[in-house]
């Protein structure tokens, strides 16, 4: 049996979230081919309040789940959440028990709810064998009236008769109006009204379907993969996952693989970055355009707080194969700034490191033999670790849109503790390529593996009311890197700005930035740079030189500024 299953294996965990219970609610929907499509069909999707009544549940008891009530009006009664609230006075249908969630189905104006059996209170019945009840409109409605003419006819085949040459009345009302009255006839135990009236509902039924409309097509993310018998090191699981990983990310952009990390192992990492949570730097982004440009904090776009640990790689730094982080020690790995002081029990990450060869097999020496597209992979970065709290987010973007040779991302979470819930947000959203596809929420569940081409999908994480901690890798191409880093050096050419210059510019578009200074103000501070800085500057903002910041006026400034906090993204 495979490790790597979709809702159809035998070994299906329970969902964790109300999303992710949705996806996998038709378990043989696909393999591993990617997003399916469920065909669904709308009908009448949304029961209505049969009654029009008056509000309060006078008269109403109520019951227990044994009572044979299905298709009987009751009144919402005593529910306290906020939601509930609104529901109380609410009348409706009953559908069948729900055996499972331990409450009933009831249709009210409003849509279907479930509700517990101590929250409805039976509204009192009609009384007589030949008592039509009345859809919402009392005697005088539609459907009531429509069904007393059918039953008016004398027998069933008058009355098919009749329906089938009034087929353009039948709709959701009638639906429901002849359950109730069946509802009631069975109740009651008419037994000749209770044949004729189901008869009558499979008549009914048949016409609504017969002019159902076209299928609607929704397209469904694909289940996690269980990585859980490949994380304790078994070649056949191991290489069963691949192959499942591989076709995920070929079909869908992107594959999700759960116990990638096992809780202990979780635990332990957790751990070991978290002892320099201090050491954790607010978190930037890239503004402006290709080589020009500086890393900001812009709070609004991203406000997670990172920490980058070097090291471990197969190329030289001077290859130019991957983005150094900082300073790269002689072996194993190291924070990337070296001013950070290492515990003894901690030095060289011993857990980071074990997790990273893992990664490095996984990927380099596992994944590209599946992935055609992975064949020139040679490199990966630093290791990121992110923190995301207190409402943290990262807003919707494309890791690589300038193709500077990153083509996969693979992020592992390391969360703990109580269950990840709704409430706790930081999910990662997912806008998968295909047409019409929704957004794919996440839960960011410790251990948890996601990996996604970072030349090609959208992404974002939503605001996190709790502690998020994360581990990010990119992987890089030779080719495109090697072309980017000839492009950029050609676009440089001998007039390059040296190392202090570009601190420079960069110090002052931060203060562009992030202050409140006018226009005047900067266009002094301005001459007061080095030329190619300056020109520098004036590459990223889109102004010429010196002479056009003297031309930004003070709306031009905050435009500008708005607009620098987004490129990138989408």
């Amino acid at each position: 049996m495979s490790a790597c299953v979709r809702s159809s294996d035998a070994r299906q965990r329970t969902p964790r979230s109300s999303s992710e219970a949705r996806w996998r609610c038709r378990p043989r929907l696909a393999a591993l081919s990617g997003l399916a499509s469920l065909t669904e069909t709308a009908y009448c999707t949304a029961l209505h309040d049969p009654f029009g009544l008056r509000r309060g549940a006078a008269g109403g008891r109520t019951f227990r789940s044994g009572e044979r009530v299905r298709g009987r009006g009751v009144e919402v009664h005593s529910l306290e959440s906020a939601a509930g609230r609104e529901l109380n006075g609410l009348r409706g249908l009953l559908v069948a028990f729900d055996e499972e969630a331990g409450r009933w189905p009831v249709g009210l104006a409003v849509g279907t709810k479930m509700v517990r059996s101590e929250n409805l209170a039976l509204l009192p019945e009609p009384a007589g064998a030949d008592a039509i009840l009345p859809h919402k409109e009392a005697a005088t409605g539609a459907a009531g009236r429509f069904l007393q003419e059918l039953m008016a006819t004398g027998g069933v085949d008058p009355m098919l008769r009749l329906l089938a040459s009034r087929r353009d009345m039948v709709d959701c009302a009638v639906v429901e109006t002849v359950l109730e009255n069946l509802a009631n006839a069975t109740a009651k135990g008419y037994k000749v009204k209770q044949q004729v009236l189901s008869r009558l509902l499979a008549s009914v039924k048949e016409i609504l379907a017969s002019r159902r409309p076209e299928p609607e097509n929704i397209a469904l993310p694909p289940p996690a993969l269980d990585a859980s018998a490949a994380s304790n090191g078994s070649t056949d699981e191991v290489e069963r996952l691949l192959a499942a990983t591989a076709a995920a990310l070929q079909a869908d952009t992107f594959a999700v693989c759960d116990n990638f990390a096992l809780p202990e192992k979780v635990r332990e990492l957790s751990a070991e970055l978290g002892t320099y949570d201090e050491a954790f730097e607010t978190a930037k982004i890239w503004v402006g355009k290709e080589a020009a440009g500086a890393q900001l904090s812009v709070p609004t776009v991203r406000s997670d707080r990172i920490m980058w640990v070097c090291g471990n790689h197969h190329t030289p730094v001077d290859d130019h194969l991957w983005d150094s982080a900082g300073l790269q020690p002689d072996s194993g790995l190291a924070h990337c700034r070296p001013e950070v002081v290492m515990t003894e029990s901690t030095t060289g990450f011993p857990r980071l490191t074990a997790l990273m060869r893992r990664m490095d097999d996984f990927v380099l020496r596992g994944l590209v033999p599946h992935v055609p597209r992975l064949e020139g992979l040679a490199e990966r970065s630093d290791c990121m670790v992110s923190i995301y709290a207190d409402g943290a987010r990262f807003q919707k973007h494309v890791d690589n849109p300038n193709r500077d040779g990153r083509l996969l991302t693979t992020i592992l979470y390391l969360n703990n503790g109580e269950p990840w819930g709704t409430k706790d947000g930081g999910e990662l959203r997912i806008f998968p390529s295909a047409p019409g596809a929704p957004p794919a929420n996440f839960e960011p569940l410790g251990g948890r593996l996601v990996l996604f081409w970072a030349d090609k999908l959208a992404h974002e994480v939503l605001p996190s009311r709790r502690r998020r901690m994360a581990l990010t890798y990119w992987w890089f191409d030779r080719a495109e890197r090697e072309a980017k880093v000839k492009e950029l050096a050609f676009s440089a050419g001998p007039a390059a700005t040296s190392s202090e210059e570009e601190t420079l510019a960069q110090d002052f578009i931060a203060d562009m930035m992030g202050s409140t200074a006018k226009p005047l103000d900067l266009v002094a501070r301005a001459r007061s740079l080095p030329p190619r800085a300056l020109a520098a500057v004036a590459t990223v903002v889109g102004a010429q030189a010196l002479e056009g910041l003297e031309r930004l006026s003070e709306e031009d400034l905050e435009r500008l500024r708005g607009s620098m906090g987004k490129m990138g993204l989408d």
